[in-house]
């Protein structure tokens, strides 16, 4: 962290830059202040509003839990992307790892990767300094040149990603998929137990000739974790293992035998129910082993109800001068579903003219009606669109501090582009960019409703059809008791 250099602007939008945290090819990532007093990071890019709304859109594909979160984006002006400030060190910063903090930190990042991959993204570019080493566990960050996983790459001549870790594929400007990020998984474990990556960090044409015709150094690496990593540095993609594959051995499990050849390396499946490994120790989300219990989560292939649960879906983002739309075509998203908890989730029945009030009910969360006015969706398939509610609703009639307001969108006719904005109080939040949907997703409004106040929020759904959802509530006085 530094002082912000000459020429660094002071503002990003409506957020104070207040240190530098760093600076690469893209742009430079500062340390900044958001309007109500909490810290984030700011990433203003030189230029190439299509790099960052495709950086925005994988960031909100994967489940938070980890990652720093996408809190708000702008595509126009000085173009910026909003996260959540993760405070900690990188992995780069560190230095060495051992013994049972070894093996937390290979469990932890694999999870991360394995969720990015069922997310449809590959980042890479998975480095020692694009982990933080958060007081939760490790983040994966930076996803400026990360690519859904169900687009073509156009080869260039250029290498787009950093040497040391970029896998044989990669590095002959073949497509990047899931096994990419493998190899670099495990280029990153090795370079955190021994110091140095396996195939060196010294030149790049040197590096880049190890790569591809040397075998990796793997220091001491103990075993087991020296066989996975070994697996995973194999010449061939189609040779290593896919990440949750990893994570699965890691935590002491057998993988299924595959018939023919070691092709562990799955592509990323679009339909049906999925997978995820989440190892879990005392409250941590992710960083444990040693006395880790293993939570095998199958969520069904459709999303049904809403259930109220932080960082569970799309975070809040606002976009003030969008410009361009992501140019990847992103596959289908999933919603987790739950059973609703009455205190924490609002499922409003739409009504097709102006709110209504509701009846208090002492923790309950009933919310107000929503206005509504459809037009017929274009030809090719449309969006259905309600408005929620996620917080706790007093005996009094009003809401807890805190609460937001959501909008659940659902294609009727498959896969369409879409585009909306948030009217809060009479203020124009700006227009979205462009935006793909190919299931169930949650878009969040603005937040900050803290104070007693009356409040009108309204979600307008621009293309492919317009739709508008609105909601009235009032927000409680401070210390009311129910």
């Amino acid at each position: 962290m530094g002082p912000l250099a000459p020429g660094d602007p002071e503002f990003a939008g409506r957020y104070r830059l207040l240190f530098r945290l760093g600076e690469g090819g893209q742009g430079v990532v500062y340390l900044g202040q958001a309007p109500d007093g909490r810290r984030v990071a700011v990433k203003v890019l030189r230029n190439g509003d299509e790099r960052l709304a495709k950086e925005i859109d994988a960031a909100r594909r994967v489940e938070p839990f980890c990652i720093a979160q996408v809190l708000d984006a702008s595509l126009g002006g000085m173009p910026y992307i909003v996260t959540e400030y993760v405070e900690g060190p990188s992995l780069q910063e560190a230095g060495r790892h051992h013994g049972a903090d070894l093996q937390r930190l290979a469990v932890a990042t694999a999870t991360a990767l394995a969720a990015i991959h069922r997310a449809g993204v590959v980042h890479r570019d998975f480095k020692p300094a694009n982990v933080l080493l958060g007081p939760g566990g490790p983040r994966v960050i930076d996803f400026g040149i990360a690519r859904a996983t169900d687009t073509s790459l156009t080869v260039t001549s250029s290498i787009i990603g950093t040497p040391a870790y970029m896998a044989p594929e990669q590095l002959a400007g073949a497509p990047a998929g899931p096994p990419a990020d493998v190899f670099a998984w495990a280029g990153v474990i090795v370079a955190a137990a021994t110091g140095s990556p396996p195939f060196g960090n010294d030149t790049m044409p040197a590096v880049i000739k190890r790569v591809l015709n040397d075998e990796p150094h793997v220091g001491d690496l103990a075993p087991p974790l020296r066989k996975i990593v070994l697996d995973c540095l194999a010449k061939d993609p189609a040779d290593r293992p896919g990440m949750e594959e990893v994570l699965l051995r890691l935590l002491g499990g057998t993988p299924p035998t595959r018939p023919g050849r070691r092709n562990r390396a799955q592509p990323v499946r679009r339909g049906g129910r999925r997978m995820l490994v989440l190892p879990i120790v005392g409250g941590a989300t992710v960083t444990a082993l040693a006395t880790a219990a293993v939570v095998w989560w199958w969520p069904p292939s459709t999303a049904q109800t809403i259930t109220a649960q932080p960082g569970s879906s799309r975070q809040p983002s606002s976009f003030a001068h969008p410009s361009s739309s992501p140019a990847s075509t992103p596959p289908p998203t999933r919603m987790k579903t739950k059973k609703p908890d009455p205190a924490s989730t609002v499922k409003p029945t739409p009504t097709a003219e102006p709110e209504t009030t509701t009846k208090p009910t002492a923790q309950t969360s009933t919310a107000p009606k929503p206005t509504q006015t459809t037009s017929k969706p274009r030809t090719g398939g449309g969006v259905s669109v309600s408005i929620h509610m996620q917080g706790a609703k007093l005996s009094q009639g009003c809401w807890s501090s805190g609460t937001t307001v959501y909008a659940v969108l659902k294609p009727t006719g498959g896969r369409v582009d879409y585009t909306y904005r948030w009217i809060v109080n009479g203020v124009d939040k700006g227009r979205s960019p462009s935006l793909p949907l190919n299931s169930a997703q949650k878009e969040y409004g603005p937040q900050g409703f803290d104070s007693p106040s009356r409040n009108r929020i309204i979600f307008k759904l621009l293309t492919p059809q317009q739709v508008q959802r609105s909601v009235t509530f009032e927000i409680c006085p401070p210390f009311t008791t129910q």
